[in-house]
Formats: C-alpha cells, structure tokens, sequence
C-alpha cells in the first residue's frame, strides 16, 4: 500500500508541476494589436538605410490563450521605406500559429505554423516570398516582457530589432 502511495503522491507531484509550467501571466491573455508606429522605429534600428518608414493596415493582431497557444494574423500589414534612394513596401498576408512560455517576466515564442506570404516591391520589381517552409524548423524569439491590462512590451537583444522581429508595443483590444 505504500509503494501503491508513493506512486500516487508522486503522480500528483509531477501533474502539479507540469501545470504550474503551463500557467501564463494572466495580463498576457487576450487579443493584442500592434504599435504600427513603433514597428517603423523597430526597422530604423536594423542594419538597413531606411529613411521614413512607415506602417500602415491594420497591422498584426496577435491572439494568447491561456493554455500558451499563439496565433497572429497579418492581413493587411504594408511596410513602406525608403531604403538609400530605392523605395521599397513589402506586404504581408496571413497567419502565423506560436506556443508562448513566460516567466517572472522573461519570454519564449516558439513559432511552429507559418502561413504568412509576403510580396516585396522594389523601384516596381515585384517578388514574392512564400511562407517559411515546416522543414526549416520552429523559429525561436527569446526576450523580456512587461505587460499591464492595456499594454504589453516586448523587448529583445537589439540585434535583432529588424523587420523579423516580433513588434515590441501591443495595445489590448480584447480580453
């Protein structure tokens, strides 16, 4: 009976664990919008030449469950710029599905579903990038978080304040 206890208590112990790994800050739960201002400052830091960027769309909305689940939606996000003399506008379109894990204000999101197609136009040359294929693996973004019951932050190592970036600034629009 008592092996039969242990057995149990320990079961427990490790469901208990498990599920305290899986709770998130409850201010990360909602829908978010993002800063479309903010994401023209975040390219400005990147290694490109970019002179007047500027966001425009509805921009990213981005989903967060409770049980970690990410999804972002980004139809109708147009980044145009001017890049050393050449203008430039890249489009994008679709929906991207993620996990989130978060910790005493640290983050991890592991991107697994990419669905987003971008177009590039260049000076009027049109290319087209499909989504990121399934065998490249999950894309990985590590950072720090704040976050309160209208606005989340996300900061990540400069280097990568880019166009691939997550957007640092949200807005809730939904719980």
């Amino acid at each position: 009976m008592n092996a039969f206890k242990t057995v149990l208590t320990g079961t427990a112990a490790i469901i208990a664990s498990a599920q305290a790994a899986l709770a998130l800050d409850d201010c990360l739960i909602g829908r978010w919008s993002a800063d479309l201002n903010d994401m023209a400052e975040m390219m400005a830091q990147g290694d490109m030449p970019i002179d007047g960027g500027e966001v425009t769309g509805s921009g990213p909305v981005m989903d967060i469950s409770a049980d970690g689940s990410v999804q972002s939606n980004m139809d109708g996000v147009t980044i145009s710029m001017d890049m050393g003399g050449t203008d430039a506008s890249v489009t994008m379109a679709g929906k991207n599905e993620a996990t989130i894990e978060a910790d005493n204000g640290t983050f991890t999101i592991t991107a697994t579903i990419f669905d987003v197609v971008t177009e590039m136009n260049m000076n009027g040359q049109v290319s087209v990038v499909p989504p990121r294929p399934a065998e490249l693996g999950p894309e990985i973004s590590t950072g720090t978080y704040t976050c309160s019951d209208t606005d989340l932050i996300f900061m990540q190592p400069p280097q990568v304040y880019q166009m691939q970036a997550i957007p640092r600034r949200w807005t809730r629009i939904a719980s």
